[in-house]
């Protein structure tokens, strides 16, 4: 069975634009995932979309849906692999305070927003959820493009963008269960036991299972194969963390970091770092954050601009000043607090997750869907841009070298930022 030649050029359309905008903005210092989500913009519906007749069924193919959808995955894959679970623990106690600030000042001013506008019940209650988000798919994307993913600032990002997450997704399961039959405290237990019980499984296999897959490996001759078994291990835990109520790109992100440790030093290992690496950053992520582009419709906000100018304040400023009040009193200097308040604004994917659901459960309207979306759109866009900023300040002042306040553990693992 021959695959529909316009599928083809679907695909190769978007790699095309996303690779030529990323390497255009990388020639004014601007990581490739801002270049990628202007080339959604440009080659999306509302804006080349409408001169090319021919693109319309390009934004709705399942195929291309599903290959984003594949490449969200593959790149927490990645990027799990890359990271060191012992910086998300060592800063899991800062990380927590800013997850908790973080959610708790853009989700009361969000309250105060859908009050003025005369939202209720559960559009009220996801309004107010939705400007808390943070995009952890987004945001480690920027960390490794800027390659600054083994710093202290990253630890306290992703520790915190993780705690969000999960925390958010716990009340975005609460709001959307408010139709059913379960009352909300049912449907609260029902989550939480879910969680308890994916993250207690993964502990057990972390202690369990990987050491065996060391072994493995070792009698492997392929990377190929060893591939395959690294992708195999994150679609398992990217169905259990569905089965949860959490994401699958967070257990396919959890699985990375499972799997880390487990076959360094192997030559077969270095082999599917290599393969993972070319698939995910040259082919599968930036279809993810193309289609990402895809989803902007200014017309569509242009009717409702005080809302969309209230509900961005809040987002952006209300998520900054959340996440940076205790970066600062956790001892943070002011340039390395304003980069993980910059960082953490961004909303990404995740928002049109939210906003996605939200429309289809009848929660909000088309209005309200395209202001999200266009306000996930620019956060995602400031957050690198002000990040590399401050960040790179904070270097510059010496305020955060790589391994200033590591554990000694810890220090060997870092790798300065450049």
């Amino acid at each position: 069975m021959r695959m529909d030649l316009t599928i083809l050029v679907y695909v190769l359309l978007i790699i095309a634009f996303a690779k030529a905008f990323g390497e255009i903005v990388t020639r004014i210092h601007q990581p490739p995932i801002v270049g990628e989500l202007l080339a959604g913009i440009v080659l999306g519906p509302f804006l080349l979309g409408e001169i090319v007749t021919g693109l319309g069924d390009m934004y709705e193919e399942p195929f291309v849906k599903n290959l984003g959808d594949l490449g969200m995955l593959f790149l927490m894959l990645y990027i799990g692999l890359e990271f060191s679970p012992k910086l998300v623990r060592a800063y899991s106690l800062i990380g927590g305070a800013i997850a908790a600030l973080g959610i708790a000042v853009p989700l009361l001013l969000g309250l105060g927003v859908g009050i003025v506008f005369e939202l209720e019940g559960a559009t009220l209650a996801f309004t107010a959820v939705a400007m808390s988000v943070t995009a952890l798919p987004v945001t480690i994307r920027v960390l490794k493009d800027m390659e600054v993913i083994k710093t202290r600032t990253s630890g306290i990002i992703v520790s915190a963008a993780i705690m969000t997450d999960i925390a958010l997704l716990f009340a975005l399961g609460i709001i959307l269960g408010a139709g059913s039959d379960a009352s909300p405290a049912e449907r609260a237990l029902y989550l939480a036991g879910s969680f308890v019980i994916f993250f207690a499984l993964a502990l057990l296999v972390s202690r369990l299972v990987v050491p065996h897959i060391y072994q493995l490996l070792k009698w492997m001759r392929t990377g190929e194969a060893a591939f395959a078994i690294a992708v195999g291990i994150a679609i398992t835990f990217a169905i259990l963390a569905e089965w949860a109520g959490l994401p699958g790109v967070i257990g396919a992100f959890i699985a990375g970091l499972m799997l880390r440790e487990t076959g360094t030093g192997l030559k077969v290992w270095t082999r599917v770092e290599e393969i993972l690496s070319g698939v995910t950053l040259g082919f599968l992520a930036p279809i993810f954050f193309v289609i990402i582009g895809f989803s902007v419709d200014f017309g569509s906000v242009a009717g409702h601009l005080p809302l969309f100018g209230a509900i961005t304040v809040v987002a952006v400023v209300g998520k900054m000043a959340g996440s940076y009040l205790p970066a600062r009193f956790g001892g943070l200097s002011r340039n390395e607090s304003m980069a993980v308040g910059s960082m953490m604004m961004g909303k990404g994917a995740m928002e049109l997750v939210f906003a996605r659901l939200a429309l289809d459960q009848g929660l909000i309207g088309d209005d309200m869907f395209s202001a999200l979306v266009l306000m996930a759109f620019l956060s995602t866009i400031l957050a690198p841009i002000m990040f590399k900023s401050f960040f790179n300040r904070a270097v510059y002042a010496g305020e955060i070298p790589p391994a200033e306040g590591l554990p000694k553990d810890l220090v060997a693992e870092v790798e300065p930022a450049e």
